[in-house]
């Protein structure tokens, strides 16, 4: 097995251990909230907002601080430190004795994790360029699968176990994947690199600006969802005793579609004008949203939810690979940090959006509103964005700082 591929996998486990562990707090959260003091339902509602939210807000800063100390100081030690870190902070969570603590922490874990940028970082700086697609298509992945699995089981341990007791299962769980990083992944070389692929590619470079700008729109589109959707399902299965498994099989069956689509899209991606598999890709989510308001039934939701994992899952995927081919090695940590950071950025108003339009007008517009902007999205990529694609040449040797 290739070299890169080896480390590649070995990167993609380990990311996907450390954000299921991550994940693992999700559906007891507010739960935890109330156990440490906020006993009203209110408070506990606004704390748990402002718990998932500061997060978010830290990934703005701190992604692309630590995305230019790795281009200086080395990928692996990056990954190390945000799993570590991790590890660290979520034993804490365990022990605490207040919601104040606890906010704290999760401030902190904001600022000093950020696992995913970390990885695909790594994981970019190993990869050949002609395998971009490939790479961080499976990377992509991960966040999928954890979104699937780590609430799920995490939900299912805390019943058993207790909150405190999966914070500390969760810790360990990403310590587990920092020991993965520290003991099967070696450092990548830094190189000085007078020609590449992107040179004869140089027009990719002047695409990322706008490929930040389309993935800002699409996260914050995206996540209008999130403080809606399980709302929804309980307004059009108001008998249903199981409300919370019927949501939760939703958002699984959404993220098992992503899985498949983020694979497919990472074969595309780099072999394809990307202008168009975006605008279609964007498209398509945003036409299955907006017929989401039309939803009478669970199944019509599932349904569609499922279609617009297919359609949505490979869009990250596309514009991450993009940034690789633009992207000299010596500077993958700046940018995908600042695309880390423009995410979360995205992430974190998404939801205030959502909500605001939830409370003024009606659920149903907030899929019209997300839906309309994704599509708009989507139009607007063949008009700013420059096609790229890979294209074969020799390459001058690699030289290698002593």
């Amino acid at each position: 097995m290739d070299d890169w591929k080896k480390h590649l996998y070995i990167i993609w486990v380990a990311e996907t251990i450390s954000l299921i562990g991550f994940h693992f707090c999700l559906p007891f959260l507010p739960y935890y909230v109330q156990e440490l003091g906020a006993k009203d339902l209110g408070e506990a509602a606004l704390w748990t907002g402002l718990l998932q939210t500061v997060g978010p807000l830290m990934l703005v800063i701190s992604s692309p601080f630590w995305g230019i100390l790795s281009d200086r100081f080395g990928r692996k030690i990056m990954v190390e430190r945000a799993m570590f870190s991790g590890f660290a902070i979520l034993i804490a969570m365990s022990f605490v004795k207040n919601v104040q603590q606890l906010l704290v922490l999760r401030i902190l874990q904001g600022f000093f994790t950020g696992t995913l940028t970390a990885a695909i970082v790594l994981a970019a700086s190993k990869l050949p360029k002609e395998k971009s697609g490939f790479g961080l298509g499976l990377m992509q992945t991960s966040v999928y699968v954890a979104a699937t699995v780590g609430p799920f089981i995490g939900g299912v341990l805390s019943d058993i176990w207790g909150y405190r007791n999966t914070f500390y299962f969760s810790g360990i769980l990403v310590g587990i994947a920092g020991c993965m990083i520290m003991f099967g992944v070696q450092e990548p070389e830094k190189h000085q690199e007078a020609e590449e692929l992107e040179q004869k590619n140089s027009n990719a470079k002047n695409n990322i600006l706008f490929l930040l700008i389309v993935l800002f729109l699409f996260q914050c589109a995206a996540t209008f969802l999130s403080p809606v959707l399980a709302i929804f399902i309980q307004k059009i299965s108001p008998a249903s005793k199981k409300i919370a498994t019927i949501a939760g099989s939703i958002i699984a069956a959404s993220g098992i579609a992503s899985v498949f689509a983020a694979i497919g899209a990472g074969h595309l991606a780099g072999k394809k004008d990307h202008r168009i598999l975006l605008a279609i890709m964007l498209g398509i989510t945003g036409i299955l949203t907006m017929l989401t308001s039309l939803c009478k039934t669970t199944g019509q939701l599932m349904a569609l939810r499922v279609a617009a994992g297919l359609s949505a899952g490979g869009i990250i995927t596309t514009i991450n690979t993009h940034i690789h081919l633009g992207t000299r090695r010596a500077s993958l940590g700046r940018n995908f940090g600042v695309a880390g950071g423009i995410s979360s950025l995205g992430a974190g108003i998404g939801p205030m959006i959502g909500g605001a339009i939830a409370s003024m007008y009606s659920i149903e517009s907030t899929f019209i509103f997300s839906g309309l902007m994704i599509l708009l999205t989507g139009l607007i990529c063949p008009v700013i964005l420059e096609k790229t694609t890979i294209e074969r040449k020799e390459r001058l040797p690699e030289i290698t700082e002593p």
